[in-house]
């Protein structure tokens, strides 16, 4: 005898079963563009992906948008393999990168949680979620040094910090962007966090812009960032000049020479003068 509860079952396997079919198509199906300007829905949701001059004009605009976060496909089943909508290769292990389906790919966006004050800058570099009202799905590292890996899910303030151009924003088969800092630490809000980056990235002139009284006191741009004992690199690594083997080389020789003369030196007997 069928009862309820053997068809709640039934109706549940079965859209199980479908949204494994869909997974599993879209992990084989190419890599598809996202086109500023465009509508595409997956899975029932809609979105429209903004404009160039759309996101343009939201640079400097704080929006709090729904966020999720996702896994390398070999672990994570709602992630299809393959290239992203960007035709960047997808790096979950870096907190540097996310998926968007309002921002085109390429932006540039600066995100805070609220409820720990950590604080990311993300480049857009595929399409996605499409899951209820989520906006905004990042890597699993962005969600854990945000800190709402463990939840899933959480509100985050996000601001976009820089808009892409057209060749950005197209899809270029194993393109890489230019790197973005990542993690930049705890900031009691965007805006602290926001002149933080700026000093990062700007000219000295950019710098005193920022700070017109206070110049000399600024965050320089060649510093490494460091926030509640974790030290992130990024910039520092760009600057710092590491010396190869040759040069080791030629400076172990150098000091072994310099220090043979000065030992050969204080063998000598003085010359006693009259």
């Amino acid at each position: 005898m069928v009862t309820r509860a053997h068809l709640v079952l039934y109706k549940q396997y079965t859209a199980l079963t479908v949204l494994m079919l869909m997974a599993l198509a879209a992990a084989s199906a190419p890599a598809a563009a996202k086109t500023p300007g465009k509508t595409y829905c997956f899975l029932g949701y809609c979105h429209r992906v903004l404009t160039l001059s759309e996101t343009q004009a939201e640079v400097g605009k704080t929006a709090h948008l729904a966020a999720s976060n996702y896994d390398d496909c070999t672990r994570d089943r709602f992630n299809p393999c393959g290239l992203t909508s960007s035709g960047a290769v997808f790096h979950a292990d870096r907190a540097d990168n996310a998926a968007s389906p309002i921002y085109p790919d390429g932006t540039i966006i600066l995100v805070r949680h609220p409820k720990t004050q950590k604080t990311a800058v993300l480049r857009v570099n595929s399409a996605g979620p499409y899951h209820g009202k989520r906006l905004l799905d990042v890597s699993k590292a962005a969600a854990e040094v945000l800190g709402f890996k463990r939840q899933g899910v959480a509100t985050l303030e996000v601001r976009i910090l820089q808009a892409p151009d057209k060749a950005e924003s197209s899809y270029r088969k194993n393109r890489v962007y230019p790197a973005v800092p990542g993690y930049l630490g705890a900031f009691a809000s965007l805006d602290d966090a926001g002149q933080r980056y700026a000093t990062l990235t700007a000219t000295p002139i950019e710098v005193a812009a920022i700070y017109p009284q206070t110049t000399a006191a600024a965050p320089q741009p060649q510093q490494s960032i460091a926030s509640n004992g974790m030290e992130q690199t990024w910039l520092a690594k760009a600057v710092t000049f590491k010396p190869g083997r040759l040069e080791a080389k030629l400076n172990q020789r150098t000091s072994a020479k310099l220090s043979h003369l000065q030992q050969k030196a204080n063998r000598r007997k003085p010359v006693r003068l009259g």
